[in-house]
């Protein structure tokens, strides 16, 4: 289940403190083994392997991209469903040469397990992980089609929509951010795009990779839906709640960074 040879797993766009381009970052594998590259031009679709300079690149160990198996880690059952998806670290522009993705990888893995022991319908559904050989290639969850944001925004087809009551989904979130509260968690970055819809039309929070313990270190939120909290309360997830909330009935654009300190 590793990515196939030749292929681009991630990249971005790096800019300086005066918002201007300086480099792109792409990570890559070839032949099993992964790499991180700095290039010059901007990003494009026709990107390839060919633009990269292979004898510039710096390796990634194998470790540092996947969690070491664990015996108390859930095996997935095969066939896997087929509404599952499946989360790899798609985290490798953020590579800076130690195992840190691979730690918050199995932090979030942790999370999930207890999630399983304790299921909320509005909370994602985990079916465990992919092993291979003595890694962890990669987390498997329950696929939504649809993300909140997207419905708000009118960016699904009307006839490809499902069932949608505002204030419904509201009680809904409202009561999945309870559970994950009264089990001494905080989500952490609540926003309209960690907020699917089933086919039919209930909410599920997904995304757990910043959930973590309430008096932990937060990890900061995305921008426009925090204000970059230090520490992980549960006060951080009712602020994002209010955000979404206004987002649903029209009165807030998610554009508002300098509560971010930005």
């Amino acid at each position: 289940m590793f990515p196939t040879p030749g292929r681009i797993l991630d990249k971005g766009e790096c800019f300086n403190d005066e918002a201007l381009f300086e480099f792109l970052i792409v990570a890559w594998t070839d032949n099993s083994e992964f790499y991180i590259s700095k290039l010059p031009q901007r990003d494009s679709p026709s990107l390839s392997l060919d633009d990269i300079d292979k004898l510039e690149a710096q390796p990634i160990p194998k470790e540092h991209m996947y969690p070491l198996w664990r015996v108390d880690i859930t095996e997935v059952q095969t066939p896997l469903p087929s509404d599952v998806y499946i989360k790899i670290n798609h985290g490798l522009v953020n590579y800076e040469g130690t195992p840190h993705l691979v730690e918050l990888l199995n932090a979030e893995i942790d999370i999930l397990e207890t999630l399983a022991k304790n299921p909320h319908p509005n909370i994602c559904k985990y079916y465990g992980c992919i092993r291979a050989g003595d890694y962890v290639a990669g987390i498997c969850l329950q696929r939504y089609k649809f993300t909140l944001a997207d419905i708000v925004e009118g960016k699904v087809p009307v006839d490809q929509q499902p069932p949608f009551d505002a204030d419904l989904v509201l009680l809904q979130i409202k009561a999945g951010l309870d559970w994950l509260h009264s089990l001494g968690l905080v989500h952490d970055d609540i926003n309209p795009r960690n907020i699917m819809l089933a086919d039919d039309g209930h909410a599920v929070i997904i995304d757990f990779d910043s959930c973590t313990s309430i008096g932990a270190k937060s990890r900061g939120g995305t921008p426009g839906w925090s204000k970059r909290p230090k520490t992980a309360e549960v006060a951080n997830d009712e602020h994002g709640f209010d955000l979404v909330a206004r987002f649903v009935r029209g009165d807030y654009d998610g554009q508002d960074f300098a509560a971010f300190e930005m």
